[in-house]
């Protein structure tokens, strides 16, 4: 049954004759309330502050630089935005986590050309302190100084195949190992110089990494050998929540702030075919049924891509043919690009008729999220964040770096590329994903960024009932010590039966044993 307002209100008068003198709620004069439908808190809303982060970090030639940008814009986001109260969880993998596929089995038992009986005149100079790797103990004649059986990719880099997909100590919580020899020239003579760490009777373990001595750079340090496998945290998923007897403290973020330079710090000696997307997947497929997960039921998820160069995720062929490898399917006579003006031709690129589809990784990403969480609403739930490659001025800097590390080792690609594909994929997911610019010098203001949508994605609840139109909303959070703190009205919005609160101090300041009470109050008529 519906009243006009003005019947609602002599209704209610004759019910109250002293309405107008004194007000049946005890408001102000010329001021009532309406009936009130719930006279006390309607109930609690549980706190969940979960937030799972995967950073997938480029580690082929040339990424040194851009590593070192993220090391050191990454206290003051950890400063800001990691705090002990919320349970955050983050992991690092490289963009040849790919690797793991068992379609480059054969591929990574094949000898490098030009290896066999080789002698390299750098190992042969240091043979007294030479060993073989467990994996080969017969890789290196030790008295002559040569591979008499030639080196296979999977002893170039050993950590490449069934467990790399895996957030395993040693293998993603650190830079990868790599064997050091004229044979792998960029991680040679490159940025990285790899013989500085060589030797772990100088060098061991990563303090020169966090901490470079006078004369050293993170670049040179941060940097792992098959005879100097040393730069490791110790945990390949780093989480703002201690393991128990570990207080939840600021020494306990400032070492999750440390073990994340290392595991962010993943070198450049590997794969340059640059596959982002196929590595997400596959960590999907290996990781996540395990008990190394990172991706929790109800958590919010970002997922970070620093790359300067496009994804190169290829459809892997069901039965690989004999010679099947990571630069199966490219081409040499690429189309020439432009970009804001500046144009270039890359020196190799895929075949582009063989690339997955980014609508096809979004619907990959989409199906394993929404079965993670039950399919409660139909939102997957996570972002995109691609750090890539933006304008024609930042692939012109970036390639001129690159040709000068290609000039130390004797040869010159045209590699850096505006990453397109990771753009449309933020562009397809939406939900407050975006795009940072790897070319910039400074990380702080797009890992301000993450943080700003990190903590967005956890500042709205859904309500048991909407308010009607004759209700006011008011906030409590009741806090784990017992105390009450009233949330200010401009603090928070509600649209239908979505609370948003758009103080994101208020937000970060949520524990996950917080409570948020509600209560319904009959809005005030003046």
């Amino acid at each position: 049954m519906k009243f006009k307002l003005r019947e609602f209100v002599r209704i209610f008068a004759a019910l109250c004759p002293a309405l107008f003198l004194n007000g049946c709620t005890k408001q102000t004069d010329q001021s009532f309330r309406f009936l009130q439908v719930v006279d006390a808190y309607q109930g609690a809303i549980e706190v969940n502050n979960k937030v799972d982060l995967l950073w997938v970090v480029d580690n082929s030639a040339s990424m040194d630089v851009s590593q070192d940008r993220l090391r050191r814009g990454f206290q003051t986001f950890a400063d800001k935005y990691l705090k002990p109260s919320w349970d955050i969880r983050m992991a690092v993998i490289t963009t040849d986590t790919y690797m793991a596929d068992r379609a480059f089995s054969a591929y990574l038992q094949t000898v490098i050309p030009g290896t066999d009986n080789w002698v390299s005149p750098y190992i042969s100079s240091r043979l007294e302190t030479v060993g073989n790797p467990s994996w080969n103990p017969n890789l290196l004649n030790l008295k002559t100084g040569a591979f008499t059986k030639g080196i296979t990719w999977g002893d170039q880099v050993h950590a490449w195949g069934g467990n790399y997909a895996k957030l395993l100590p040693g293998i993603h919580d650190g830079p990868i190992a790599t064997l050091c020899s004229e044979a792998h020239s960029y991680f040679f003579l490159g940025a990285s110089q790899c013989f500085i760490r060589d030797d772990q009777t100088r060098y061991s373990g990563p303090s020169h990494c966090l901490n470079p001595a006078q004369g050293e750079t993170a670049i040179t340090q941060c940097v792992n050998t098959v005879q100097n496998d040393t730069v490791h945290s110790g945990r390949a998923i780093l989480s703002t929540q201690p393991p128990a007897g570990v207080p939840a403290d600021a020494a306990w973020i400032s070492q999750i702030s440390r073990d994340f330079m290392i595991n962010s710090s993943t070198g450049s000696s590997g794969s340059g075919s640059e596959r982002g997307f196929a590595s997400v997947l596959q960590l999907l497929r290996d990781n996540e049924p395990s008990s190394t997960a990172l991706f929790r039921k109800g958590s919010a998820r970002v997922i970070v891509f620093l790359s300067d160069e496009d994804d190169q995720t290829l459809i892997i062929p069901s039965t690989p043919s004999s010679g099947f490898g990571p630069f199966s399917f490219y081409l040499s006579n690429c189309s020439s690009k432009n970009v804001d003006g500046y144009s270039y031709t890359l020196s190799s690129c895929p075949d582009p008729t063989r690339l997955v589809p980014v609508s096809s990784v979004k619907a990959a990403l989409d199906q394993f999220f929404l079965g993670l969480d039950g399919n409660q609403d139909n939102n997957p739930n996570y972002l995109i964040v691609p750090i890539v490659a933006l304008s024609g001025a930042s692939i012109q800097k970036l390639q001129q770096e690159r040709k000068s590390d290609d000039l130390a080792v004797g040869t010159v690609n045209t590699a850096v590329d505006r990453g397109d594909r990771y753009l449309a994929l933020a562009e397809l997911v939406g939900e407050g994903s975006f795009a940072g610019d790897i070319g910039n010098e400074d990380y702080s203001t797009v890992l301000d960024k993450i943080g700003r949508a990190m903590v967005q994605q956890k500042s709205q609840f859904t309500l048991s009932q909407a308010p009607d139109s004759l209700q006011d909303l008011q906030l409590t959070i009741a806090r784990s010590d017992g105390s009450l703190e009233s949330v200010p009205v401009g603090s928070y919005s509600v649209a239908d039966a979505i609370l948003t609160i758009t103080d994101l101090d208020l937000v970060l300041s949520l524990a996950s044993n917080d409570r948020i009470l509600i209560s319904y109050i009959p809005r005030t008529i003046n």
